[in-house]
């Protein structure tokens, strides 16, 4: 008896500590008119879904891991959008665990005891995550122009920053990171007077990015010395100049795409390359010959190869996962490109041939 009593208990306690960590559904307009209302009565942990319409509003998110849900959340950036949850104003991020997810930020504004932003995190916060949001402006980069940022965090840093699928364009500077612990990842920056800056890279990754037509910089790296940046598989294009290496330490930014098979300008390491330009103290060897991978130029179906083509490099890949299933030592759920019997075979070849010679690499589109 004493025993059912005991897993009665654990379990009520289970189920409590669950519905706790779940949190509320708060909707607007449905529930409140305005994203503030929804922020003022929230508790942490809830989701605040938020319908298509323009919110002239200039938030302060001052609860914890409160989760923003867009109409457009988890499409990307530079995806075919649906109308947006269209934010005209700032946000202005103060505790931890923070998520935006689907939205439109338009134009910024000046952030009170900070900077003309679209979102602004406080120094010192950790875990959030910025993803499939569209970032615009229309101020006058890429000429340069006014001092916007879309997206900065205090020099203060960040730790757990996640920014991913996103687009930004038309702001003095797309992401800013200072002091950060942070992943940049899938994003589109195109069209700003620098696409992103980094100063003080405490362990910054920046992969499968597109930095396309930005007027002074595609990404600038500044003082103080960084400590760890991974910079690679990204695609630049149409910059003045792509990587700018303003701090002390050497950049190793191998394995990017530069805007020509001939790699990027430097007139002392490379001046026969006809790509975008970068700075002196970056190591940029070696170069991938196209984009692939990036928002722009995502890998076809089939691509088993991860070229962007689908050729007999795949059919390589493929074949060695022939009749294989789920277990076998020459599996490969990548092979398993009609998934639903996970079975590598003749139905999955089919795929296969459907999307025979299709490429979606810069250098083929």
């Amino acid at each position: 008896m004493k025993m059912v009593k005991s897993i009665f208990i654990v379990s009520a306690i289970a189920l409590t500590i669950g519905a706790i960590s779940q949190g509320a559904s708060i909707n607007v307009p449905a529930d409140y008119t305005t994203i503030q209302g929804a922020i003022n009565a929230a508790g942490a942990g809830d989701t605040i879904n938020v319908a298509s319409g323009n919110y002239n509003e200039n938030l302060l998110v001052n609860k914890a891991n409160l989760h923003f849900v867009g109409a457009n959340a988890g499409i990307s950036g530079s995806g075919e959008r649906s109308t947006e949850s269209d934010i005209i104003g700032y946000v202005k991020i103060t505790l931890n665990g923070i998520s935006f997810d689907g939205f439109k930020i338009t134009d910024g504004a000046h952030v009170p005891a900070g900077e003309n932003a679209g979102i602004y995190i406080v120094g010192g916060t950790s875990g959030h995550t910025i993803q499939c949001n569209l970032f615009t402006r229309t101020g006058a980069a890429p000429g340069g122009g006014d001092s916007y940022r879309a997206m900065i965090n205090e020099f203060g840093g960040v730790s757990n920053l996640q920014v991913k699928l996103n687009k930004f364009t038309g702001w003095h500077t797309g992401v800013y990171l200072q002091n950060a612990d942070a992943q940049v990842t899938s994003n589109v920056m195109a069209g700003n007077y620098v696409g992103m800056s980094i100063d003080g890279a405490v362990s910054v990754t920046v992969t499968y990015n597109s930095f396309i037509d930005n007027g002074l910089e595609g990404l600038g790296v500044g003082p103080p010395a960084l400590t760890s940046l991974t910079l690679e598989h990204n695609c630049f294009s149409g910059n003045l100049t792509a990587a700018a290496n303003w701090q002390s330490n050497e950049i190793i930014a191998a394995n990017n795409s530069w805007g020509d098979a001939s790699g990027p300008y430097n007139s002392t390491s490379n001046p026969d390359g006809r790509g975008d330009a970068v700075s002196n103290n970056v190591d940029f060897v070696p170069w991938l010959a196209a984009c692939c991978g990036d928002p722009l130029h995502e890998p076809p179906v089939g691509d088993l190869h991860t070229d962007c083509h689908v050729d007999f490099y795949d059919f390589a890949v493929f074949a060695s996962a022939w009749l294989s299933s789920e277990g076998d030592n020459n599996w490969s759920q990548a092979c398993n490109l009609e998934a639903e019997d996970n079975v590598v075979n003749s139905l999955d070849l089919a795929v296969l041939a459907e999307h025979w010679l299709e490429c979606t690499a810069s250098d083929c589109i």
